[in-house]
């Protein structure tokens, strides 16, 4: 082998060296993903996977690394809605996740594949209108920003029947998203919106009126629950009763200081001071299933059907597996 050819085998070694070494390290990264095997196939996994989205009454889940058994590891998967959530735990991207129970009672009626297997957050909700309406039947004829089929608009609809209007014709819904709400509203895009937390207390803090009876229908407060797939519910009992340990822990302690629930959600998202304070206000954070809450969810289902966003009513068995908070 002459000097030239021997350069080259010693650089072709040393590049591949280094490929192999760069693949290693690139193989130790974690980017955010979460792992695409389910729990439900891997029984000897102790790496819990947990969707949420990105507000204080969805902040649990950042909690729950503080109250799972040694050797347990958790993984909160931030999503942008609950549609996006449902479709993680059908596929098995997550195993948990806090999302809004109307999500998963349209995917019982729809076929079913998850269930609530505990509580969540009640409330986080807000009927707002600009500063002259101050009732529900002011609302006649005018514009009211809503997200379809949230738990925000079938309280908006009881309310409305309750006062003599029809939702379909005696007011203009408008699909508008949370965020959106307090800006469009400010600007008079509209009249009034049934929204959710930031939203809400940052539109009161601007001036807006607040039409305190949204809770004041037979879904009550109904809002936020922990959902898991039925493949980890059967697959994975033991990792379904870990996460529940630690989801109980977790809103105990987030529901008994409230300046520690603020602190924590400061820290880890950005908000305003003054309105997370009334956020915190207007919402609590509950993980048990009582009989009474699971009536509202059967009254919240029963609305979903009244304004056809599913064609028939799940059974409570359909969406609800209230066996571990037992």
């Amino acid at each position: 082998m002459n000097r030239n050819m021997l350069k080259k085998t010693v650089a072709g070694v040393a590049a591949a060296a280094l490929a192999l070494v760069a693949a290693a390290g690139l193989a130790g990264c974690s980017t955010g993903e979460p792992d695409h095997s389910s729990a439900a196939d891997n029984t000897a996994s102790k790496s819990i996977r947990v969707a949420t989205q990105r507000q204080p009454h969805l902040f649990a889940a950042y909690e729950w690394s503080k109250y799972v058994p040694k050797g347990y590891s958790v993984q909160v998967v931030p999503m942008d809605n609950s549609n996006d959530e449902k479709d993680a735990l059908l596929t098995g991207d997550v195993d948990f996740a806090l999302m809004g129970v109307p999500t998963v009672i349209s995917q019982a009626a729809q076929g079913g594949g998850i269930k609530i297997i505990a509580g969540g957050a009640d409330g986080g909700s807000g009927l707002m209108a600009k500063k002259d309406i101050t009732s529900v039947e002011q609302l006649k004829g005018k514009k009211i920003g809503y997200v379809p089929n949230s738990s925000q608009e079938m309280a908006l609809r009881l309310l409305l029947k309750s006062a003599g209007l029809n939702p379909d014709s005696d007011v203009s819904l408008v699909n508008i998203g949370y965020s959106e709400m307090p800006d469009a509203l400010a600007r008079g895009d509209i009249d009034a919106f049934a929204g959710a937390e930031m939203g809400v207390s940052l539109a009161k803090i601007a001036g807006a009126s607040e039409i305190p009876s949204i809770y004041n229908t037979d879904i009550g407060k109904v809002n936020i629950a922990l959902a898991a797939s039925d493949k980890v519910i059967k697959g994975n009992p033991d990792m379904v009763k870990v996460a529940i340990a630690a989801h109980k822990k977790a809103t105990e302690a987030l529901s008994s200081d409230k300046a520690m629930w603020k602190q924590a959600v400061m820290k880890q998202f950005t908000f305003d001071s003054a309105a997370l304070d009334k956020a915190l206000d207007n919402m609590w954070l509950h993980w048990d299933l009582s009989d009474t809450y699971q009536k509202q969810c059967g009254e919240l289902a029963k609305q979903m059907v009244a304004i056809s966003s599913i064609k028939k009513a799940p059974a409570a068995s359909e969406y609800i597996d209230d066996q571990f908070v037992k």
